[in-house]
């Protein structure tokens, strides 16, 4: 069961990682004197299950049954929602369709 908190947690660590990174903010993209950074919605997910065992059989008088059990998952996603816009007019922000 160790061994399943240990993998949360290291799920959890790089799930942190990647949502204090570059994920709300994306690196500027230049072309001429027009400067974009795509800004970014951040979702993050994260999941996992645990187990046991020890049945020691049944009325029946079958054998004794052992077991465990466990499993993490977590998932990120970065959708780009609108881009930040510096060129020669200003700095604005332009919403995108999604």
């Amino acid at each position: 069961m160790e061994d399943i908190r240990q993998l949360a947690g290291k799920i959890t660590e790089r799930l942190t990682a990647l949502a204090r990174s570059s994920a709300v903010m994306s690196k500027p993209i230049s072309a001429g004197e027009r400067h974009l950074v795509p800004l970014c919605e951040l979702s993050v997910a994260f999941g996992s299950g645990g187990g046991g065992g020890e049945a020691q059989g049944d009325d029946a008088g079958t054998g004794a049954a052992k077991g465990i059990g466990g499993g993490a998952a977590g998932a990120a996603k970065a959708t780009p929602v609108a881009v930040l816009i510096v060129d020669e007019q200003g700095v604005r922000i332009q919403a995108l369709d999604v």
